[in-house]
């Protein structure tokens, strides 16, 4: 129908009406793709998807360049539609130390930049003058132990709020002591480093001058002691025919079970042991010995020795239980296997610790670092030729202190990131990982003493 004094005549209508039909079939692909995170490559003359990136790191005033370019806005921050290819990432904030690295950007992929504590810098801080020795940092981080040589070992305590120092006692060696604090609670023990033990002390950081000399009390050598993850206070040990406990608020003693076991191990009030069953010829594991004793692994000695031959008696021995996996140490090699029900994984290490945050696993030898968490199997996170004497987490996203034979760095694990953090020899050393302090013993700038380091 063509209506009377119009331009618009029925062609025209349908040509404009075309239009609209075509442009809607153009235009509604185009606009799809777009939120889909397709850009168009003016270039090369194609269609590309594109990623995002999104970067949340403490502290919030950090900047982010990306490519030497400057990101505007406050952290965190959120880019969307970024081109596909290798960019390089820098974080930097007064006072700290940066963090640098190569990201790649992929398709429909978005990369996240988080759980990071930029390490601030800082000069050591002398708390103590003189050649101290070792140092043990209790979990609640209020107290620490120390030790200096004086002809014999000698053990002192500090309340770090106040600085007060108190000696606890002279170990009769020269070697490394061990000190093992109670999870908690303030109690703590002081031992010779290695087992058998002929002193083990007994102490209380609040009420620290009364000493309970286990030994004298049991008449045995210990061979082993642990403490139970409690909030009272009660230490497992073990003689050569005993495994027993020992509660110090209230002096007493329990029996667990008689001592016919190659090693054993509490994790909360389940004990786990591993013996030789000389009638299968290979290791039995064993999950909760003093309840519903099942056996959970077995370990053949070619998985222990190899083609070689060693004594079956101190052959091995448990690390740590936990969350239905158990961690031997193979005594005469610096091997570590971790065992499951169903598996098995071997790797190196001399050393391991759990740490306090997300349940994480870390064992080490001075040339590689393996980590493992839960579900996870082993992963070799570090390799070098360096030295590596001791590994602390630093904050609550296990950044790491990797203490070296001539230095100690700093590892964001998650990204492979890592830079100095000081440039000298140390001792011994502990993180409090909580008010971002690391402790230290060794020479700084021709002085000897304890050392306070804040990151």
């Amino acid at each position: 129908m063509d209506y009377p004094e119009s331009k618009m005549t029925l062609p025209v209508r349908r040509t404009i009406l075309g239009v609209f039909i075509a442009a809607f079939f153009i235009i509604s692909p185009l606009v799809i793709l777009y939120t889909a995170g397709y850009r168009y490559d003016w270039q090369n003359g194609i269609l590309r998807e594109t990623g995002a990136l999104n970067v949340d790191v403490l502290p919030r005033n950090a900047t982010v360049f990306i490519d030497n370019e400057k990101l505007g806005g406050k952290i965190p921050i959120r880019l969307k539609n970024i081109k596909p290819k290798k960019y390089q990432i820098k974080i930097i904030a007064p006072g700290y130390y940066d963090w640098e690295k190569e990201i790649e950007i992929k398709n429909k992929q978005t990369i996240y930049i988080k759980e990071i504590s930029l390490v601030k810098k800082n000069e050591p801080e002398l708390l103590l003058a003189g050649p101290v020795k070792q140092i043990f940092l209790s979990p609640s981080k209020k107290y620490l132990v120390y030790t200096t040589n004086n002809q014999a070992t000698e053990v002192w305590l500090e309340n770090i709020a106040d600085q007060n120092k108190l000696l606890l006692t002279k170990m009769h060696t020269n070697e490394n002591i061990k000190v093992s604090w109670s999870k908690n609670n303030s109690y703590f023990t002081v031992s010779a480093d290695k087992s058998p033990y002929n002193e083990l002390y007994i102490f209380d950081a609040k009420r620290p001058e009364k000493q309970i000399e286990l030994v004298n009390k049991v008449k045995y050598l210990v061979t082993k002691y642990m403490w139970k993850d409690s909030i009272e206070p009660e230490l497992f040990f073990s003689t050569k025919f005993k495994i027993m406990s020992y509660l110090p608020s209230s002096d007493r003693q329990l029996t667990l079970s008689t001592n016919t076991f190659n090693d054993w191990q509490m994790e909360g009030g389940k004990l786990w042991t591993i013996h030789w069953d000389n009638v299968k010829k290979f290791f039995t594991i064993t999950e909760d010995s003093l309840g519903f004793s099942s056996d959970f692994s077995s370990l053949t000695p070619t998985e222990i020795f190899g083609d070689e031959k060693f004594n079956l008696d101190d052959a091995i021995e448990i690390l740590d239980a936990k969350n239905d996996r158990i961690l031997i140490k193979k005594t005469y090699t610096p091997e570590m296997i971790m065992v499951f029900r169903d598996k098995k994984y071997s790797f190196a290490g001399e050393k391991f610790l759990v740490s306090d945050y997300n349940n994480w696993w870390l064992a080490w030898t001075p040339w590689e670092l393996t980590t493992f968490s839960e579900g996870e199997e082993p992963n070799l996170l570090n390799r070098s030729g360096e030295k590596l004497q001791e590994v602390l987490p630093m904050d609550e996203f296990n950044t790491l202190a990797m203490i070296w034979a001539n230095k100690t760095t700093v590892l964001f694990p998650y990204y492979y990131v890592s830079h100095n953090l000081l440039d000298f020899s140390i001792i011994s050393a502990a993180a409090d990982s909580k008010n971002k302090i690391l402790y230290f013993t060794g020479n700084v700038e021709g002085r000897d003493g304890l050392w306070q380091l804040n990151y």
